[in-house]
């Protein structure tokens, strides 16, 4: 009963999806409240700074750890992390699923925070995230080019909330 008076959080996924089937996917993860933490936009270009340095270390791990996982173009904005990667398994092999992929990037990169700066530091991320499976080559070319041009458009970026 209790549970009909609380909002119900909707998923965003596919219905009837296999998320650890080969392919091509685009992901979009956020600060938590979408605190500007990883660095700043200079000249077109993100400027990292140590958290978005470590964060992007953690990112560039994560074929260790998920050898199916091929890393595509991804880029760290000042507040969000936009990112192509591939799934792509042997046959018979178990499959990896990306939410495990995006769980574990996210949960490793807050303990690497931690074990850098101390158990005091901030929160890194919002709870869930954004994902789209690329279907085609177009799409995939046009998503490439958003991720890569991405810093250029700052200003009038949807996750910016200081620049409007």
């Amino acid at each position: 009963m209790l549970n009909s008076v609380l909002p119900q959080r909707r998923s965003g996924r596919l219905k009837d999806f296999d998320y650890s089937s080969n392919g091509f996917y685009f992901i979009t993860l956020c600060c938590y409240k979408r605190f500007l933490l990883f660095g700043e936009i200079v000249d077109h270009q993100m400027q990292t700074n140590a958290i978005g340095s470590l964060v992007a270390l953690q990112w560039q791990k994560v074929p260790e750890r998920f050898p199916a996982v091929e890393l595509h173009p991804w880029v760290l904005m000042p507040n969000h992390f936009h990112a192509i990667l591939a799934l792509s398994h042997e046959p018979k092999t178990q499959g990896t699923k990306l939410g495990a992929v995006v769980g574990a990037f996210k949960s490793l990169s807050q303990k690497a925070l931690r074990g850098t700066f101390g158990q005091n530091t901030p929160q890194l991320w919002q709870r869930g995230y954004y994902d789209h499976v690329i279907r085609n080559e177009e799409a995939y070319q046009h998503i490439a080019n958003y991720i890569q041009t991405n810093p250029r458009s700052w200003q009038t970026d949807y996750f910016n909330c200081s620049g409007r």
